[in-house]
């Protein structure tokens, strides 16, 4: 399988350095025509920061919703003025991150790609778009959402209604950049002046003849040809090809990726007029030397359902890797480590790349670096609070949801669907080398859902107040039981009368009562594990931070309120507070 050059998400930002090293689907782009040709390798806990509503290479759209009349609109931008970008979109499902949707988009150079999810007559989720950019395959517009990789033990609209609600990834697996690249090392003279001799480019240079892929997917008056044209239906075709070095991935027209992307979404329901919005979370490769943004590795992988090659060195995920024996394997649900080499699921091609899919070039290409990456994210994400407010107030319709995603969650812990599974089934943890954050002594399964253990969750009045002295007089109810986060994206609806919420989530819904505390603000814990299992000092030292090491979570508050005298609805949303562990 060909390396594939890596990039980090729109929610976080990593200046790391690059390596030599490459195999199959993730390849290190050295070409003459890279960016950021030089880095030095630094320490990736000083270089990686939270950055919701950002630029970046990658994004994750914590949530979306099509339950109880509601529709999610996607917005999404590509502000690179001179490269298209290829790109990967994966929907995954609120209960357990399970893949239900997933395909290619080939946006242009100041593009901006939009789309429609709404609940089909068959109760699965249905991705509608007018947009005129390229897509492989050709047509998504009116599919509906996959249900192979779900729960086999659901049925009918058990099992549809798993596609309902999730959240999105959002990938820019390499740059379309205009220009065809230099394959040879010679050949006329490069754009801008490169070469190494009159009438000679270096390998990689940008060269003055037209990418065939560029041209393709680049909008004449609004409309991209893609299919279109014999040399674009050429171009895209290509594009099953696993390319097997940098050579192969410069002959589909390919180029590291670089940043530019972002992303809103919007939760609307019209029958309700309602609508809550929010921005995706943005990962960015950053030139450490600088802080400016670099390129990432190339990641493309074809969107094609043939077996992935080594998948182990190039995901993270629990059920897409063999289950080998030893520190770092697939573990059971007692945390022993499963026999044998067979994978829960089979990896193909178009699983690849995910969140842990190796985006900075020092991860290199061996079996430890997904792993690393996603050690890496989940602890750029980890908090020990989630705090926000909250408005329940009966004389304006007040309500309030909150939404807890954990998009890294996946690759420590998934389920086993397998038939001959016990229930409840065998939890498969994918172990870290510096932190664990999941386990079975904070994981359990529940309804056919992971959940994960918090602290409690303690709420406040709007009316703190002080007494004659420095002693505060807290009006706070004691903390509430421990509850759990079920789903990998968890609704909390407060004071809803009747099952009303704002979202409508049903998949991984809790409903909490706050008593005569109609409005003010909320802190749930999330204090996660305390244990080491290794040592990787290079990367992430082998501290345990006092507290624990929390949970990888991110989200928002969203609030909807109305007017009686002017019939109308008015909401908002927050962007939660974290209180995050010392490294």
């Amino acid at each position: 399988m060909t390396p594939k050059l890596s990039v980090l998400s729109c929610a976080l930002i990593a200046a790391v350095g690059f390596s030599h090293g490459a195999s199959a689907n993730q390849l290190r782009d050295d070409g003459a025509s890279t960016i950021s040709p030089t880095y030095t390798f630094g320490n990736a806990y000083n270089v990686v920061g939270l950055l919701p509503g950002g630029i970046g290479h990658q994004l994750i759209v914590p949530y979306y919703n099509v339950q109880a009349g509601n529709a999610t609109l996607i917005n999404l931008v590509n502000t690179d003025t001179r490269n298209g970008k290829a790109v990967k979109i994966r929907f995954r499902g609120a209960s357990n991150s399970d893949d239900v949707f997933d395909f290619q988009l080939y946006m242009s150079p100041g593009d901006v790609w939009t789309a429609n999810i709404s609940r089909g007559t068959d109760g699965r989720a249905v991705l509608t778009s007018t947009d005129k950019s390229c897509t492989i395959p050709q047509s998504v517009s009116g599919t509906a959402f996959v249900t192979a990789r779900l729960n086999p033990r659901l049925t009918g609209d058990a099992l549809a209604a798993e596609t309902r609600e999730g959240y999105v990834e959002i990938f820019n697996m390499a740059d379309v950049p205009p220009f065809g690249i230099n394959l040879t090392g010679a050949g006329p003279a490069a754009v801008g002046g490169q070469g190494t001799g009159p009438g000679a480019a270096p390998f990689g240079a940008a060269l003055a003849t037209a990418n065939p892929l560029f041209t393709a997917t680049k909008h004449v008056a609004g409309v991209a040809p893609c299919f279109s044209t014999t040399a674009g239906a050429a171009a895209l075709n290509a594009l099953q090809n696993d390319p097997a070095d940098i050579g192969a991935a410069y002959a589909l027209g390919l180029r590291a990726p670089s940043t530019g992307l972002y992303a809103n979404w919007t939760v609307i329901n019209v029958p309700k007029s309602g609508a809550s919005s929010g921005e995706a979370i943005a990962l960015t490769v950053l030139n450490e030397a600088n802080g400016a943004p670099a390129n990432g590795n190339l990641v493309f992988f074809p969107q094609t359902g043939a077996p992935a090659a080594t998948p182990d060195n190039f995901t993270a995920d629990p059920a897409l890797r063999t289950t080998t024996v030893g520190a770092g394997g697939v573990q059971d649900g007692t945390g022993a480590p499963f026999g044998g080499t067979v994978p829960l699921v089979v990896a193909s091609n178009f699983d690849l790349p995910d969140l842990s899919t190796p985006y900075y070039g020092h991860l290199g290409v061996n079996a430890d670096r997904p792993r690393l990456q996603a050690e890496v994210l989940t602890r750029r994400l980890a908090t020990l609070n989630v705090i926000n407010e909250y408005i329940t107030d009966p004389g304006i319709g007040a309500f309030t949801d909150w939404v807890f995603s954990m998009p890294t969650r996946r690759y420590s812990v998934a389920l086993d669907y397998r038939p001959a599974a016990p229930a409840p089934f065998v939890r498969a943890f994918t172990r870290f080398q510096g932190r664990d954050y999941f386990n079975a002594t904070n994981t359990t399964v529940n309804g056919g859902q992971l959940c994960v253990n918090t602290a409690g969750l303690t709420y406040y009045d709007r009316e703190e107040t002080t007494q004659v002295g420095n002693n505060f007089v807290i009006s706070p109810n004691p903390p509430a039981a421990g509850f759990r986060l079920c789903g990998e994206v968890s609704v909390l609806t407060f004071n809803a009368p009747s099952g009303q919420s704002v979202l409508g989530g049903e998949i991984a819904r809790t409903d909490f009562g706050t008593g005569t505390i109609r409005d003010g603000w909320a802190n749930v814990s999330t204090p996660g594990l305390n244990t080491g299992v290794g040592n990787f000092p290079l990367e992430l030292g082998n501290v345990n931070p006092p507290g624990g090491h929390g949970l990888p979570i991110i989200g928002k508050a969203f609030t909807r309120a109305g007017n009686g005298s002017v019939s109308a609805n008015f909401g908002a949303s927050w962007e939660h507070r974290y209180t995050r562990p010392g490294n």
